[in-house]
């Protein structure tokens, strides 16, 4: 009887097989690791948590699991008088300052439409300057997308004129805080908030 071990051509050969084995292995778990990747921080879809965003004063923020566009999603429901907006987080921010000339986009809805409110939609501050900017519709009660562009021509306001390229660039270079407007009823509601991107 011949042990495995007095075969050399034998041992190279099992040898070359495990060692293969383990490569493919190896390859098939980063493939099917590169197939969900985390959302890159110019992207916030809130499938895993509410990646930081809160809700300001006037409103309590949440996180729901299911019921997003799709997935998770960040909720704020009213809590006092005053309007609430949702809050990004640092990270988010920080890659808005280099958004200029780009997209912000983000779904939302809201729980009715009546006794609507108006004022400044989306806010971005760098702490000496405010600029806003007022959505031509307010959210339904179902999932409504919104694009706003980062430049001069897209309606931004500084106090009551216009935004000048300089403005908007000062802003964003130095941007300190970005506000998503999350109440539009006057009386008690919730939002949701969800896909929040810089494209």
């Amino acid at each position: 009887m011949k042990l495995l071990g007095s075969n050399p051509e034998k041992v190279v050969f099992y040898k070359f097989a495990v060692v293969g084995g383990l490569l493919l292995a190896l390859v098939i778990g980063c493939y099917r690791f590169t197939l969900t990747p985390l959302d890159p921080p110019d992207f916030n879809s809130f499938d895993d948590g509410d990646q930081g965003w809160r809700v300001s004063a006037g409103g309590v923020g949440s996180f729901s699991a299911t019921g997003g566009n799709p997935g998770g999603y960040v909720v704020g429901v009213d809590n006092t008088d005053g309007v609430w907006y949702f809050i990004a987080p640092t990270p988010f921010t920080n890659e808005v300052r280099k958004g200029y000339g780009k997209t912000l986009r983000f779904d939302q809805f809201q729980s009715a439409t009546d006794a609507q409110g108006n004022t400044a939609d989306v806010i971005l501050t760098n702490g000496m300057i405010t600029l806003t900017f007022d959505t031509a519709y307010n959210p339904n009660t179902t999932w409504t997308s919104y694009a706003i562009k980062l430049d001069e021509l897209s309606g931004w306001k500084k106090g009551y004129e216009r935004a000048t390229k300089a403005d908007i660039q000062a802003v964003l270079a130095n941007l300190t805080e970005l506000r998503i407007r999350g109440e539009y009823r006057s009386g008690p509601d919730h939002g949701g908030l969800d896909n929040v991107g810089i494209f």
